[in-house]
């Protein structure tokens, strides 16, 4: 077999690297929804704190 020079690509781990970068982003998503939403939290809970006192 001395036509066939270049080997196959391994498919298993370039699917493993895709899942891993998914995961990634995923993870970076959820945890930016959670920072924002804590954001949102805190403007929402400072807005009511000072139209309650006024």
């Amino acid at each position: 077999m001395s036509h066939r020079t270049h080997r196959p690509a391994p498919k298993p781990r370039r699917n493993r690297h895709r899942l891993v970068e998914g995961l990634g982003q995923a993870a970076l998503y959820a945890a930016s929804a959670a920072l924002a939403g804590g954001l949102v939290r805190e403007l929402l809970q400072l807005v009511h704190t000072s139209v309650s006192s006024c």
